[in-house]
């Protein structure tokens, strides 16, 4: 069942459903909560600075390989057309065991060319961390990005048929590697606090 507007805000008022920075009600729309861009954006290197890379593949290396990656934090970032950029949330969110999340781009943005994710819209019950938004221009004029004021981006939440145990959670394998995300690419794995 997708969540409106009245049960969204009332996950957040039990503490059930967390943000940080806590969202506004005023992002919280119909059956949606608008999220923020961050300041952390991360593209490939210019392509002439490593000819010597024919071609990547999507094994755990390729993450922290500083052959590949530029990282800029900004105020603001330029996605010109035919350009590809990772970016996060301003919001790191964390789901409980009875919610699952899909991210969506944004109307507005979309009619600018703006694409916010390609094939993995789904946050999964127990993600905590900052959501990646995988975006590329297909318009035919530059797009800039304000971080912290943009919101170009949509969480829908869906209340499960039934709950998830603790060891059903994703971030209970030490597969889920997205984690504790604080970046666009998973470098380091953050480590979770034992519970007693």
């Amino acid at each position: 069942m997708l969540l409106s507007r009245r049960d969204i805000l009332e996950e957040i008022k039990r503490g059930r459903l967390r943000f940080d920075p806590k969202i506004d009600p005023k992002q919280v729309k119909q059956v949606s909560i608008d999220l923020h861009i961050g300041r952390l954006f991360t593209t490939f290197k210019d392509t002439n600075a490593f000819k010597y890379i024919q071609a990547v593949r999507a094994d755990p290396s390729i993450w922290d390989s500083p052959d590949v990656w530029d990282h800029k934090e900004s105020d603001s970032f330029t996605i010109e057309p035919g350009g590809f950029v990772l970016g996060q949330t301003l919001e790191s969110v964390c789901l409980p065991s009875n919610l699952a999340g899909l991210i969506e781009g944004r109307s507005g943005y979309a009619r600018l060319g703006i694409s916010m994710h390609f094939t993995a819209p789904k946050i999964d019950p127990g993600f905590d961390g900052t959501i990646a938004l995988e975006m590329s221009n297909h318009g035919s004029l530059p797009v800039v990005l304000v971080a912290g004021e943009d919101r170009p981006a949509q969480l829908l939440l869906f209340r499960l048929s039934r709950p998830l145990t603790k060891n059903e959670l994703y971030g209970a394998d030490e597969g889920d590697i997205f984690q504790g995300s604080t970046e666009p690419i998973p470098r380091k794995r953050r480590q979770q606090p034992k519970k007693k």
